[in-house]
């Protein structure tokens, strides 16, 4: 358990959820879940955030594409401790809904 573990999400109208986590200790599938639990809203329309995947193996990677395939996000943007193993499973699975940011790239979501 990650009590201390921070998520927030946004329901964008006409869109879904934007699920933002801190620094994804509890696994960001989880946390996606957990907010489609919450708000009601089963729509997932960005998933950004640390996704605390940086030491995880491969297969585990994989893995954890595989369910954010599942709950099919229009765009994916892993940032800080995701790690670049995730990026790569990203970009070879799920590529046309990764999107990559760098220190001081901004996001708009909504209208």
């Amino acid at each position: 358990e990650h009590l201390d573990e921070h998520g927030t999400c946004f329901n964008l109208k006409d869109r879904g959820l934007v699920v933002i986590s801190s620094c994804g200790h509890a696994g960001i599938v989880n946390t996606v879940r957990q907010a489609q639990e919450a708000s009601g809203v089963s729509k997932v329309h960005a998933v950004l955030g640390g996704f605390h995947l940086f030491p995880a193996d491969d297969p585990y990677l994989r893995s954890t594409v595989a369910e954010l395939k599942t709950l099919d996000p229009d765009v994916v943007i892993p940032l800080h401790c995701s790690g670049p193993g995730f990026v790569l499973a990203m970009r070879e699975m799920l590529g046309d809904r990764l999107v990559t940011s760098t220190t001081g790239t901004e996001f708009t979501f909504g209208a």
